[in-house]
């Protein structure tokens, strides 16, 4: 055994030492990422399931826009506590009477729903000629309102004349 080491103590001090470098270097990877194990959302998604939203909630506000002629398609996407609304008006409707319905959604909901989650709502139209579309809106769970981006001014860019 003795001749084996001494023939080889290169080999083995160099097997040693790396070892000793991977050993090193998982300690400073978790001193670097230490919470690799937890959840995207961390805590920020405790007690949602005490704030469940409903089917017949979803319905409700679909039936509204169904009834609503100025509507032609609306979508719902939850992630994580923010609730998405992408509304898709008729090409005549107007920027005040598009965030109109972007209101009504906040009306449909309930005050638990309201209060923990963040609300978004995407108002679209299908062929925009102007330029003012799409508007988003926002209400965070600490607001009374909707928060609205800003009108753009309307730009339209003339074809090119031959």
């Amino acid at each position: 055994m003795g001749k084996f080491i001494k023939r080889h103590r290169y080999t083995l001090i160099l097997l040693l030492v790396f070892v000793l470098l991977c050993v090193l270097a998982l300690k400073v990877k978790e001193v670097l990422v230490p919470d690799e194990g937890k959840a995207t959302y961390g805590e920020r998604l405790k007690d949602i399931d005490k704030h469940p939203i409903s089917s017949e909630t979803y319905s409700k506000i679909l039936e509204e826009f169904e009834k609503d002629d100025k509507v032609e398609k609306v979508d719902h996407r939850l992630q994580g506590k923010i609730l998405n609304f992408y509304i898709t008006v008729e090409e005549k409707v107007t920027v005040k009477d598009a965030k109109a319905k972007g209101d009504k959604v906040i009306e449909l909901l309930d005050e638990d729903t309201l209060s923990y989650y963040t609300i978004q709502i995407y108002l679209k139209k299908e062929k925009e000629e102007l330029n003012n579309f799409p508007i988003i809106g926002l209400k965070d769970p600490l607001a009374k309102t909707i928060s609205w981006t800003k009108d753009r001014e309307i730009t339209v860019e003339k074809e090119n004349e031959e």
